[in-house]
């Protein structure tokens, strides 16, 4: 067998670096450490897509960009939607006893041993970045708890419209192809969709104001701000509308006054705010709180409920000193006792919080188990760099990491926590 060519070789071979570039490397590795390919990155040689490549290359293994709509559910189905993020792998097709799954990195021997023994399938891996596998884990999971749900019977405009206030969805719209329409929402991000009855077309133009009519005659592409008007409540809606000769697309999404809480706390990015929420429906929402600086996270942590999931969920704030708690959540102050601290959450499970955020002091060994035993949710705050046997051996699989010296502009990440 002829030994594997290095990255190295691979970039030179492409003619995407020269031998100053992995002089300058090699030097930048003994300074900083690391592998070489991020060491060509930070040098600004190569982009973090064109080292995946060569990663892909070395191992003879193809290089993609899946696209979700192409997915096979049925492959997709045979893990659940925590291991794949866990793993950031994911089977897309399954033929006769082949089993093809995306990946980020090829060294995942204990994952494609998991997958071989749970189907009998060879596995066949192509990988990806890491960035684009953990898109399509959301959104296939997303596309397949849609494809669980009864398309539903056709509803009026003002019925749709009353569904997404009712929701709070961030974005709906109405797709039109010929004379068929359907109204489509946002909800815990999900896409759901129902068909459109009755003089929708009407009901949109005494609905909207402006008016369809009044801003798109000009053009394919319109974008206004409107009030939407449903039983004499209103909201202020961003419209995007698109036509083309096959139909019309029109999206609208509200706008809010901004609160308190996101003046302090600007939202987390989507992608964070969807897997947790993937996470929540799938009852495996455990995770520590880990910030920089540390003080950060007794800042945050009353108010994860609000940011992550929405005021639907009842949340309580569990914590052992004198804190400002959240107006949209319950706080509790523990009694001075530590000893004392496992009596008392067991006597608050009977109140069936959907969500629970815990700031207590120690290593967690008498209180975390009977913390995540109080709620599906839980945030448990847990110094930066502080040992996470406790957590892991109660439960909790995933750590939350918030940086940043300014609220104004933080930087969110949600790994696996690993032992």
């Amino acid at each position: 067998m002829s030994e594997r060519r290095t990255i190295g070789q691979i970039l030179k071979g492409l003619g995407r670096i020269t031998d100053d570039d992995v002089a300058a490397a090699l030097e930048y590795q003994r300074d900083h450490g690391g592998f070489f390919g991020e060491a060509l990155i930070a040098n600004g040689v190569i982009t973090p897509e064109e080292l995946e490549f060569g990663i892909a290359s070395q191992f003879d293994l193809p290089f993609v960009n899946p696209d979700p709509a192409s997915i096979d559910l049925a492959a997709v189905s045979l893990v659940s939607a925590e291991w794949a993020l866990t793993h950031n792998m994911l089977p897309i097709l399954r033929a006769g006893d082949e089993l093809m799954v995306v990946t980020d990195s090829p060294m995942k021997e204990d994952a494609v041993e998991y997958l071989q023994v749970l189907t009998g399938c060879q596995i066949s891996l192509s990988l990806s970045s890491p960035t684009r596998v953990r898109d399509t884990i959301r959104q296939v999971f997303a596309m397949a708890s849609a494809s669980d749900e009864e398309p539903g019977a056709p509803v009026d405009l003002s019925e749709a419209i009353g569904i997404v206030m009712l929701v709070e969805s961030p974005r709906f719209g109405i797709s039109v192809r010929g004379a068929r329409a359907r109204f489509w929402w946002e909800e815990d991000g999900i896409i759901r969709r129902r068909p459109l009855s009755g003089d929708w077309r009407g009901d949109l133009e005494r609905s909207l104001s402006p008016s369809l009519s009044e801003v798109t005659a000009d053009g394919p592409r319109s974008k206004w701000d409107a009030q939407l008007t449903r039983g004499g409540a209103a909201v202020r809606v961003r419209v995007d509308s698109l036509a083309d000769e096959s139909g019309r697309e029109v999206l609208l999404i509200p706008v809010t006054q901004p609160e308190s809480l996101t003046d302090r706390f600007p939202s987390p990015p989507d992608g964070i705010i969807s897997e947790v929420r993937l996470l929540a429906r799938s009852g495996t929402a455990r995770f520590i709180v880990q910030t920089e600086p540390d003080e950060l996270c007794r800042e945050i942590l009353p108010h994860l409920p609000e940011l992550m999931l929405d005021s639907s969920w009842r949340s309580i704030y569990i914590h052992s000193h004198e804190r400002e708690g959240a107006d949209e959540t319950f706080s509790v102050q523990m009694s001075d006792d530590p000893a004392a601290w496992r009596d008392e959450l067991n006597a608050l499970r009977s109140f069936h919080f959907d969500v629970v955020t815990v700031d207590l002091v120690g290593g967690g060994e008498g209180w975390a188990a009977g913390a995540l035993d109080m709620a599906a949710v839980a945030f448990l705050y847990w110094p930066h760099g502080g040992d996470t046997t406790a957590a892991h051996e109660a439960g909790v699989r995933w750590v939350l990491k918030v940086e940043g010296e300014d609220t104004d502009a933080l930087s969110w990440s949600l790994e696996a926590l690993n032992q």
